[in-house]
């Protein structure tokens, strides 16, 4: 799976090599991206020399090590100037571990690096227990690794450290007691430690159970959105973050595909969000690709022939399912490696929206089409994420569909990679939009964006796993419209496809009723019609009885194509009909719910 994500990161098939020639070798076991702005540079910059064969695998995780613990240790010399901190060093750490259980490391740097990363031995060591009782943290007052002295309350214990024992309650009290994450607490209360290096924090195992490392004080890191400032944002989730690998360590031991740097990195982040959501401090990552108006980028907000995890910067992956299914999506999908620690996590992935009678491969369009409508430029009001308006701009391909027809043909998308395009509405066109998309691969699916001139959007998927075509008839009209967003999104796993999509205005010349879609469906389906007139339409539910469960429209239609949301969220699960009629037409059609 970790060659999947790696693999998006080719040129042009791949949007890194389009903006940065040398980020398609930046690669390696850590995933780490080189860019201008990437707070994790120095790290890529260490992998490149690994790449080119400057230095080995052992020396480069020498020099990582030393550069967030011992810097003037280092000598490896860096082009870059400043000491930006490493968001997690977990990753760097299940590196260390990868390479030790192949014996691919010497004693001296196994000895050096357990020195790094073995329990804090300090001098002046003091302890405060949490208000649960729950964490015991580990703090100095003087020396170099001192927290802030600050003791507004006079108490005894640095402000610091008390704020940090509220976020670790805070923490365990959301994500296991309220969410029901496995819990990771043993009998003794849960160590963590303050201590000065160059990264926010890392969770170290230690047999069956593990402990908590944080920074001192935060100084000089990227800034955050919360209210108390910078550093209290910063230790907030931090611990958040930290919190959720001592949770993933005890679910899994970090093993298999799950315990792989994308997925808990990922997942981690993701929970800062959710613990804290004032804080934002994911903004720094998943913004730091975002200052480059070629047709590209490294984002899954971008023209994104890249669409899946990439640790931090992928972050609203995840964060799509959370706001559109809860927290239980990921709840139950990570109970998923308790018995089985080695399967795929987009297999977990599949089979926790199977259960709820989705697809991975239309959530999957739908992410896309979140991210394709977030940023101040694309956002919409009543679609797409909680903070749609603070993220990046989605990047589209610079060409608009502008004529009737008008086609894009040529591209290649990466598995699970998406294209973002613009259509213009013709002014005076007859009909009303449609889409027609080829592809050399099935799997290729469309989910396009209406955004209307009264401020409101709405959006139509298409997606056959089985067919090269697609397509997509909407029921808007051309002088309705602002613009149309599309996105063309590949969903199968490991297979590269190329595709053309043409755009066209399309007349009914019947009277017509198509089978709902999806279907079967769970809860959530779309009735659409066509009429070639004006004309009073009525279009009701009835159950396999025979009884009418529903009435969903009863009105005056111009003629055209229509499309009608049902929700059956109060009906049991089973076979029902819709039946459309009018003064000289009549047609009904079954479809199935499954709950």
């Amino acid at each position: 799976m970790r060659d999947l994500f790696y693999s998006l990161l080719l040129p042009f098939c791949l949007i890194a090599a389009a903006l940065f020639p040398a980020a398609a070798t930046a690669q390696s076991q850590s995933g780490i991206h080189l860019h201008p702005h990437d707070p994790n540079r120095v790290f890529a910059e260490i992998e490149l020399a690994e790449k080119y064969g400057t230095i080995t695998a052992e020396e480069a995780l020498l020099e990582k090590y030393r550069y967030v613990f011992n810097p003037d240790a280092m000598t490896l010399p860096t082009v870059t100037e400043s000491r930006s901190p490493v968001k997690c060093l977990l990753p760097l750490e299940l590196d260390y571990h990868r390479l030790k259980t192949r014996n691919r490391l010497s004693p001296s740097s196994v000895d050096e690096i357990e020195r790094y990363t073995n329990y804090p031995q300090t001098n002046h060591q003091q302890s405060y227990l949490s208000d649960s009782g729950n964490f015991i943290f580990y703090y100095e007052t003087d020396g170099v690794h001192a927290v802030p002295s600050d003791d507004l309350n006079t108490n005894g214990i640095p402000d610091y450290v008390e704020q940090a024992a509220f976020a670790a309650d805070s923490s365990y009290r959301y994500q296991v007691e309220q969410a029901g994450f496995v819990d990771f607490l043993k009998t003794d209360p849960y160590e963590i430690y303050f201590e000065n290096f160059n990264f926010y924090g890392v969770t170290n195992s230690s047999g069956s159970t593990s402990f908590i490392r944080i920074h001192n004080n935060f100084d000089g890191f990227p800034p955050n959105a919360h209210p108390e400032g910078d550093r209290i944002g910063s230790l907030y989730v931090t611990i958040a973050h930290e919190i959720k690998h001592a949770i993933q360590y005890e679910t899994n031991r970090w093993d298999g595909d799950a315990g792989s740097f994308d997925w808990i990195e990922m997942d981690a982040t993701m929970m800062e969000e959710v613990v804290f959501d004032n804080v934002n401090d994911y903004y720094n990552y998943i913004k730091f690709d975002f200052d480059s108006d070629q047709p590209s980028s490294q984002s899954i907000f971008g023209n994104t022939r890249t669409a899946t995890p990439g640790a931090y910067w992928h972050v609203s992956w995840m964060l799509y399912f959370y706001e559109a299914l809860g927290i239980d999506f990921w709840v139950s999908l990570w109970e998923q490696f308790i018995p089985d620690r080695t399967k795929p996590f987009l297999d977990a992935v599949a089979d926790e929206l199977d259960s709820r009678g989705l697809s991975l491969g239309l959530e999957h369009i739908k992410n896309h089409t979140w991210h394709m409508t977030a940023g101040p430029d694309n956002s919409a009001v009543n679609f797409g994420f909680e903070e749609r308006f603070d993220y990046p701009n989605s990047t589209f391909y610079s060409e608009e569909l502008n004529f009737l027809p008008d086609i894009v043909e040529g591209f290649t998308l990466n598995p699970y990679a998406a294209q973002y395009i613009r259509a213009i509405p013709a002014s005076f066109a007859d009909g009303q939009p449609s889409f027609r998309l080829e592809s050399t691969r099935p799997g290729v699916g469309l989910g396009v964006m209406g955004y209307f001139r009264d401020g409101s959007v709405l959006r139509e998927l298409a997606l056959n796993p089985v067919s090269t075509e697609q397509s997509v008839q909407t029921a808007w009209n051309w002088n309705e419209l602002d613009r149309i967003a599309i996105a063309v999104v590949n969903t199968n796993p490991d297979e590269v496809a190329n595709y053309t999509l043409e755009m066209t205005s399309t007349a009914p010349e019947e009277d017509l009723i198509a089978q709902n879609y999806p279907n079967p469906f769970n809860n959530s389906t779309r009735i659409t019609f066509a009429l070639t007139e004006s004309r009073t339409v009525k279009l009701d539910i009835y159950d396999s009885l025979g009884r009418r469960v529903q009435t969903l429209l009863d009105e005056q239609l111009n003629a055209g194509y229509h499309t009608v949301p049902f929700n059956a969220s109060g009906l049991a699960s089973g076979v029902y009909f819709y039946r459309i009629t009018s003064d000289n037409f009549a047609s009904s059609k079954k479809m199935i719910l499954v709950k």
